[in-house]
């Protein structure tokens, strides 16, 4: 473990938390993989039954390839059984076509269609980009002044509005953007509820008026820690006023207190989803990390 922190240490170095930090991150990330390894409640997640796999087929698996070492994971893009992937989850050393082949022959039998890999955000796209991690440092942020908006957790009551804000929302973003009909999920009804129970769940209010939803966990991405942004959305009768960029920054202020560890709000964000990369530009986070496919090689 000790080789693949250092490593990994060295190769996230730009992110913005202390070394201190990133090292603790990295170290609980590790030892959750490696669990992963012989755990039988992760692998029985996966689709075994439909795919004709046993069962531990679907344990993730800890590589030696050229005495270098790589933890490796079945995954579904999008949950989709006809579309598999592996994740290189944690490794000791950079990937090569060495280590993509090596992989690519280790899961064959899965038939994945790309090797997935975690790069800093900053570096040149190597294969196809797949989610853009896009965060900003809670500690030490100004406070966010905004007379206008206010955040209100959603009670059980406001339910029903909330489902009804999320379908009005997305299908007025996949008719104005139809390119992210594929990749542009919402939040179930099951989940939602799950979320305004638990408190994570806030209505956008401006001057008194219901105009969007934004829900928030505390949770990682990644092996970042801290808070994540799962969802948002602006009722489409009131965009076009950075409504849900100035919610962004109000979320900072309510999540953010003085002398707590250093800690980040985070969020995916797919490529072609310019609106929301926009919108979290303007709010002040910046795209950090960034999921790539990288081709199978069995030849």
């Amino acid at each position: 473990m000790d080789r693949m922190i250092k490593f990994m240490l060295s190769q996230y170095a730009e992110l913005p938390v202390p070394q201190e930090t990133l090292h603790s991150w990295l170290e609980k990330w590790i030892s959750e993989q490696e669990k992963w390894c012989v755990d039988s409640t992760f692998s029985a997640r996966f689709p075994w039954k439909e795919t004709g796999l046993p069962q531990e087929y679907f344990l993730q698996r800890k590589l030696t390839i050229d005495g270098q070492q790589f933890f490796t994971g079945p995954r579904y893009r999008g949950g989709d059984i006809n579309n598999p992937f592996i994740d290189i989850v944690a490794s000791d050393s950079g990937i090569d076509c060495s280590v993509l082949k090596s992989v690519s022959h280790e899961w064959v039998q899965l038939q994945p269609q790309y090797i997935r890999i975690l790069s800093p955000g900053h570096l040149k796209v190597q294969g196809i980009t797949d989610q853009l991690i896009y965060a900003s440092c809670l500690s030490g942020a100004p406070e966010y002044p905004d007379e206008a908006l206010t955040l209100r957790p959603a009670e059980c009551a406001d339910f029903e509005w909330c489902r009804q804000a999320l379908t009005e929302a997305y299908q007025y973003s996949l008719l104005t953007a139809p390119a992210l009909k594929d990749r542009l999920y919402s939040v179930d009804g099951e989940e939602l509820s799950d979320y305004i129970s638990a408190g994570d769940a806030y209505i956008i209010f401006e001057d008194e008026i219901r105009v969007g939803l934004i829900i928030c966990e505390k949770g990682e991405v990644a092996f970042l820690g801290g808070y994540r942004i799962s969802e948002e959305v602006i009722l489409p009768a009131f965009r076009g006023r950075s409504l849900a960029t100035r919610a962004q920054r109000l979320l900072g202020n309510h999540l953010a207190h003085p002398g707590r560890e250093v800690t980040l709000i985070t969020g995916t964000i797919i490529p072609e989803n310019l609106p929301s990369i926009k919108t979290a530009e303007k709010a002040g986070r910046r795209c950090i990390l960034r999921y790539e496919f990288l081709p199978v090689m069995l030849s």
